[in-house]
């Protein structure tokens, strides 16, 4: 007897677009690929990027190209790209800093706040990174988690780095910083040092693991002191 139903066969997988020739050569050192776009970030001063990229060493975000730092920093600014007056410059890579210290925090981080949470409080979470300024009026970009209840702020945990000085990385708990530093793999390339990738990956757990102790440890004494934060 013929079975009524058949097996749908699997389609093989539609290969990606052969990529089209546009004679501009690729601006990332030894890439010999000739089919690269110019990168159209343009910042708030009105600046272009000069770099352009093939599709291996770069993205299109909603229709637009960018090379691949101005494509990290569109997604680390998120909806706020959209205006060209907020645009950070164009060699400022703090936002990206911020945003990928962020990423690697950001369970540690949620996990603290709620495991902290009294009743009727909740964290709530910023979407993307933004501007804004120290308490000497100092321009920095931040990342924060806040923890809220229906009349205010409870605690507010934020990664920031200032405009001034782009590769430290401060972690402030509450009105307090608890740590700073600069992450390993920028203050390599600083010194134009090369490591292995185990070591690498081992100081990169090092400074993360620093960074978490930090926090939870502010995270704790100010549960256990029940003062309340100045917000920043």
């Amino acid at each position: 007897m013929t079975s009524l139903f058949r097996r749908k066969r699997s389609e093989p997988p539609t290969p990606p677009p052969e990529p089209t020739a546009t004679g501009i050569d690729c601006s990332v050192p030894g890439c010999p690929n000739s089919d690269a776009l110019t990168c159209e970030y343009r910042d708030r001063r009105g600046r272009i990027c000069q770099l352009a990229f093939c599709p291996n060493h770069g993205a299109v975000i909603d229709g637009v190209p960018y090379c691949r730092r101005h494509a990290s920093t569109v997604r680390a600014i998120g909806h706020r790209a959209s205006d060209p007056n907020g645009l950070p410059d164009v060699n400022d890579r703090t936002p990206s800093l911020v945003n990928w210290i962020s990423r690697e925090l950001d369970a540690h981080i949620r996990t603290q706040l709620e495991a902290a949470a009294g009743e009727g409080e909740s964290v709530i979470v910023d979407d993307a990174v933004h501007l804004s300024r120290d308490y000497n009026r100092n321009l920095r970009w931040e990342r924060s988690w806040r923890l809220v209840e229906n009349t205010g702020l409870v605690l507010k945990i934020s990664v920031n780095v200032s405009e001034e000085n782009d590769a430290l990385v401060r972690i402030i708990v509450g009105s307090e910083m608890v740590a700073d530093g600069i992450p390993p793999w920028i203050a390599r390339r600083r010194m134009g040092e090369d490591v292995d990738v185990a070591i690498d990956v081992a100081q990169r757990q090092l400074f993360y693991q620093y960074l978490q102790e930090s926090i939870a440890t502010a995270v704790a004494e100010f549960r256990g002191s029940g003062d309340r934060p100045h917000a920043r």
